[in-house]
């Protein structure tokens, strides 16, 4: 199989220019992985090696990602070659401000976890009724149970109209 890619490339001082037809120019530095990816396909293209053998020297665990990264380089598609971020991808809703709110709440009155979950929405908080919880929980504060609704009684097994 033959790989025809439209790309001019040059490499200065172990950087590596990609320039693709369509003006568009890519630069990258020595260690960057868009290169060793292209420098994969090029080894499996033109060498014996088994694509399980090109996988473990370029150190990739499946034969899916070489055949994904495969199909990226035939597409011209070096967009998807670079590293994308790992992570969460939003600001964490706990916040140092919000602990500190969770717990001036809880120690300044009777509210439980529930009922202090629309205060905090109405403060401009985003959260829910189990981060609350969880914070109360972290900082050993006792969550309150949500409500009373009378006491339950056992019953008794003996009618008392049996005597």
């Amino acid at each position: 199989m033959k790989i025809a890619l439209d790309l001019d490339v040059q490499l200065k001082d172990g950087i590596l220019i990609l320039k693709e037809s369509s003006g568009r120019t890519l630069i990258f530095p020595k260690d960057h992985m868009v290169p060793k990816k292209i420098q994969m396909v090029t080894l499996a293209e033109l060498s014996d090696l088994t694509i399980e053998q090109i996988c473990e020297l370029f150190g990739y665990k499946t034969r899916k990602s070489y055949y994904d990264i495969r199909r990226f380089v035939l597409q011209n598609n070096i967009g998807a070659l670079m590293p994308k971020k790992t992570g969460p991808k939003s600001a964490p809703k706990r916040t140092p401000g919000l602990e500190k709110r969770v717990i001036q709440l809880r120690l300044s009155t009777d509210k439980n976890m529930y009922d202090m979950t629309p205060i905090l929405n109405r403060e401009g908080f985003p959260v829910k009724a189990r981060l609350v919880g969880q914070i109360l929980s972290d900082y050993g504060i006792s969550k309150k149970n949500r409500s009373q609704r009378g006491k339950r009684t056992v019953p008794s097994l003996v009618d008392p109209g049996d005597y």
